[in-house]
């Protein structure tokens, strides 16, 4: 982008408006060209209500099942290594880690270059081609047979995994106010952190197939690879980018879905990269705390892939291994919908109830530490009571998206948020090192002091640095120097005279910084 065009793009006064921020018009929010197309009033209490259910029930469904096959894709590797993968394919303990950290190098890698092709590209067409990449990716698993050949694969993965998230939270700010987020987020989670359930008895069900050279693992990597392809088409036939194509909303619903998520003080979404917004949030000091809660939360998320192998190294049979990790699911499950409630009911709530969620993990990560290894059981309520962790990594993820305004700016944190979820996810695999073993004493602890308590605190310092944000905004709205209007330029190609059309700042793509009528929630 030009110096001269970057320097318009910047929020500058009209003679007829001195405080109102202008735009070129090709600058705008794709909003403000349904709103070119059709005008209609804000929707009424009823009409809103009916919008709101119609996207719960096309969109919603769609989430909540990418994300439970997501998890249980993600959880194939952990799950195949107590049926057969480590014999197949002639893997140590020290292989084994490597190949669910090269997952996360991949995820890494792709996750700049997802978000830019989010940004340009229609959301759900572009998260289809992907899902279809994955699941093609998770059948390739089954030819190897070497530490080299899943070594490529799991890489291949990563590449694939790493715009699925972020495609989810761009849908979800989409079609849902920040509020309605704040209580579908968990509730999604709560159905992918369920996978355990699935994935459990999945694994319990192919250990009774017997087909000879062909492992119960290899099945295990038919079913979800091919649940994953079909999913994917589904998404390509059923799910719309956003809500100005929304094919169960007729032309004035979706202008009034626009407007029925005014109260984001945000658009829908903006085609065009803006330097600027990308610079915003490189400078933002809440990107990076969002980003070090990524980090921190997932130093712990090795125990994913080792589930199995701690469960069954309590003394164990396979069989119960597979039913006893189905109840890791369950608590995930009951702990978010606990928090979906609570967030249903409350306001401002999110730093509270994503600090309460960290205790058990804490307790847990204790008794990991203190309990005697005869006291199995103990130890096998431990690792359940670890489940109540997806609380904060669900709220805290949406809880960034929601706090960035500007398309370009929004895909920044959300790209950064994960680039930090990456890097937390390559290094905890490597705390399971074989000299740890079987105590892990040491990989306790950092999960204790890193994937628990530092990221609560960083979850409360978020809270207070917004809430006083808030009150310098609150202030400056009292003195009246702050309103919702902007101008957008329109250029005449015959003459190259300028005109101004007066519009709804929220038609601009503005970032939080820009829009002070924009309030952080908490």
């Amino acid at each position: 982008m030009s110096k001269s065009i970057e320097a318009s793009v910047e929020p500058a006064a009209p003679s007829s408006l001195p405080s109102a921020p202008r735009l070129p018009d090709r600058y705008a929010d794709e909003s403000y060209k349904l709103f070119s197309k059709v005008h209609v009033s804000e929707p009424t209490l009823e009409e809103s209500i009916a919008i709101r259910n119609k996207c719960v029930r096309w969109i919603l469904p769609f989430l909540c099942i990418g994300y439970h096959l997501m998890y249980i894709d993600k959880q194939t590797l952990g799950n195949s290594s107590i049926l057969g993968i480590l014999k197949d394919a002639h893997l140590n303990s020290s292989q084994y880690n490597w190949l669910v950290s090269i997952f996360y190098f991949g995820y890494l890698l792709a996750e700049w270059p997802q978000n830019w092709a989010l940004q340009h590209f229609p959301v759900a067409k572009w998260l289809s081609g992907n899902l279809i990449v994955w699941g093609s990716i998770l059948l390739l698993h089954i030819p190897c047979n070497s530490f080299a050949s899943l070594f490529v694969v799991r890489f291949l993965l990563g590449l694939a995994e790493a715009c699925i998230v972020p495609s989810f939270l761009l849908i979800l700010s989409m079609f849902f106010t920040y509020d309605e987020q704040a209580v579908l987020m968990p509730c999604m989670w709560a159905i992918g952190n369920a996978s355990p359930i699935t994935s459990g008895l999945l694994s319990y069900g192919v250990l009774w197939i017997k087909t000879g050279s062909f492992a119960p693992w290899k099945w295990f990597m038919v079913i979800t690879g091919s649940l994953t392809l079909l999913f994917g088409i589904a998404v390509w036939l059923c799910l719309p980018d956003s809500p100005l194509t929304a094919h169960f909303l007729t032309l004035e619903q979706r202008a009034q879905a626009v407007h029925r998520i005014k109260s984001n003080h945000s658009g829908i979404e903006q085609k065009r990269f803006k330097r600027y917004q990308f610079i915003e949030a490189l400078r933002d000091p809440k990107t990076w705390l969002f980003f070090f809660h990524a980090w921190g939360q997932e130093m712990s998320n090795g125990l994913t892939s080792q589930y199995s192998l701690i469960i069954q190294s309590f003394g164990f049979t396979t069989l119960q291994t597979t039913l006893l990790g189905c109840v890791t699911g369950l608590t995930a499950l009951v702990s978010l919908l606990f928090a979906a409630v609570v967030l249903a009911w409350t306001k401002n709530c999110r730093a509270w109830i994503s600090a309460a969620a960290y205790v058990p993990t804490i307790v847990a990560s204790i008794l990991s530490l203190a309990l005697p290894w005869t006291n199995r059981w103990g130890l096998l309520v431990a690792i359940w009571l670890r489940s109540t962790t997806g609380i904060p990594y669900s709220v805290v993820m949406i809880w960034a998206a929601n706090c960035s305004a500007g398309h370009t700016k929004k895909t920044t944190v959300i790209a950064l948020y994960h680039v930090g979820y990456g890097l937390g996810n390559i290094l905890s695999p490597q705390l399971f090192q074989p000299q740890y073993k079987p105590r892990y004493l040491v990989t306790w602890g950092v999960i204790l002091g890193v994937g628990c308590v530092f990221p609560m605190l960083v979850v409360l310092f978020l809270r207070y640095y917004l809430r006083k944000e808030n009150k310098r905004r609150d202030e400056l709205q009292s003195k009246g120097l702050i309103n919702e209007i902007g101008v957008l330029e329109h250029i005449n190609i015959d003459d190259g005279t300028v005109g101004e059309e007066v519009v709804d700042a929220r038609q601009l793509d503005l970032t939080d910084r820009q829009n002070l009528a924009f309030r952080y929630v908490l």
